[in-house]
């Protein structure tokens, strides 16, 4: 009986294992930059392929950022933010392409996105 449940044990740690190393997908972090005319870096999106979340920096404080339908520019997602990072949930958002603004004290920083839906994993591509 203690040889039966033995067994049983290890099996079942051998199962949890290798069903936790099959499981698990390398993050796939994907970095894009809009930038100023001058060449610097105006906006930065940053995406992890196993996230919900875009982070989204800028080269100065942001105040607001919008997402909005690229063909009519209907707003779709707006956050006010305080500094120079936040983050977006783009699980509310489905595929297609938008226009990002960043709205900051100086200027609004726009840049077009493209939101994909492959395989169950969002993505975003910035199009400039």
């Amino acid at each position: 009986m203690k040889n039966t449940i033995l067994i049983i044990a290890i099996t079942l740690i051998s199962l949890t294992g290798f069903a936790q190393n099959n499981s698990s997908q390398p993050d796939r972090i994907t970095k894009f930059v809009t930038t100023f005319p001058n060449g610097e870096e105006a906006i930065t999106v940053t995406e992890n392929s196993n996230s919900n979340n875009l982070k989204l920096s800028s080269a100065d404080n942001f105040y607001k950022y919008e997402i909005l339908e690229s063909d009519n520019h209907e707003l779709v997602h707006s956050s006010t933010n305080k500094g120079k990072i936040c983050d977006i949930d783009k699980s509310k958002l489905e595929d297609g392409n938008y226009t990002l603004k960043v709205y900051t004290s100086d200027f609004v920083i726009t840049s077009d996105i493209t939101i994909s839906n492959k395989n169950e994993d969002k993505s975003i591509t910035v199009l400039n």
